[in-house]
């Protein structure tokens, strides 16, 4: 069995994409994989609780990137089923994409006999990612292969923050959306009002750069302060939506020292900050009618996962995002 991690971003959504660092850190929940030969027949993957199951040469971007993946492991003219058993909603932000590539690069390089070295494993999984993401920037994949918390800057690669893990409150905002239209929406953006929306890209690069230093020296309301402004920054460039605002003021009013997106934006998922306080946060947007867990982050590759949910995710995904 293979398996790669999901992840947040702390801090740094869509600034990272334009050079800027971002704070991001894997999470307890993840993408399990079991292979088998066949005698014949394409590669498969079958991925039960998303209700998805694809074949190399369906019209489909998984099928796509199934195939690609096989070529680049050199597996392609073998007959494989592959059984994914997934933690991670898709399409929430949570890097599921990655987590489904990255796992599927160590599984079919298995299949095929061979040992990849990191750099291998993330060169033929974010090639898997550009089925899904226009413009990945790379910190979903470094993560999702090598677990704990970094600092990732575009073209420097991930940066580790050795910190003890924390616990954050996660909701789901139950709204689909397409990371490559966010990360379009930001550039438009920045093309019809530059210095603007460079300083806030600017801003949260330098709040991620402050928090991960905070987060080394155990100071949490430092982290959730800089996770407050960031979230009025990204709902300024049109990121937020009112079910995210309304998770916001929930989260807020149960005790949160910081809330805020993670990811695209435009739907997907929400991440709090609440020292002691995380199962209020849940509970309050359970009452909201969202599906809620805690998840700690950053835990380092190696360390048990989290348990895994008490009810199976189980999402139609005709896009797989993260």
């Amino acid at each position: 069995m293979t398996s790669a991690f999901g992840k947040v971003i702390l801090l740094g959504e869509h600034a990272v994409v334009h050079g800027h660092p971002a704070l991001a850190a894997a999470i307890g929940r993840r993408i399990a994989l079991r292979w088998e030969r066949r005698p014949s027949g394409p590669i498969t993957l079958a991925i039960p609780r998303w209700r998805v199951a694809v074949a190399t040469g369906d019209a489909h971007p998984l099928a796509d990137a199934l195939a690609e993946l096989a070529r680049r492991t050199g597996c392609d003219q073998l007959s494989l089923a592959l059984d994914a058993q997934a933690e991670l909603p898709p399409a929430a932000g949570l890097g599921s994409s990655a987590a489904l590539m990255v796992a599927l690069t160590r599984a079919l390089a298995a299949a095929a006999g061979r040992r990849l070295a990191a750099g291998e494993v993330d060169a033929i999984a974010g090639a898997g990612e550009h089925f899904f993401h226009a413009n990945p920037s790379g910190v979903d994949v470094a993560l999702a292969a090598r677990g704990g918390a970094g600092l990732y800057r575009r073209g420097a690669g991930l940066q580790p923050v050795r910190a003890a893990p924390l616990r954050l409150a996660i909701g789901l905002s139950g709204e689909p959306r397409r990371t490559a239209d966010m990360v379009a929406r930001v550039a438009a953006e920045l093309e019809r009002e530059p210095s603007r929306t460079a300083a806030g890209l600017d801003e949260m690069g330098r709040a991620a750069q402050g928090a991960a230093e905070a987060w080394v020296l155990g100071r949490m309301d430092d982290i959730g302060r800089r996770m407050a402004r960031a979230q009025e920054i990204l709902a300024g460039l049109g990121l937020s939506t009112r079910a995210i605002d309304d998770m916001v003021d929930a989260a807020t009013r149960a005790g949160a020292t910081g809330t805020k997106l993670t990811g695209a934006g435009g739907g997907g998922a929400v991440i709090a900050l609440a020292p002691g306080r995380e199962e209020d946060v849940v509970a309050a947007w359970r009452a909201l009618g969202r599906e809620a867990f805690t998840a700690m982050a950053g835990l380092p590759a190696g360390q048990p996962p989290d348990e895994p949910p008490d009810e199976a995710i189980d999402e139609p995904a005709e896009e797989i995002q993260t």
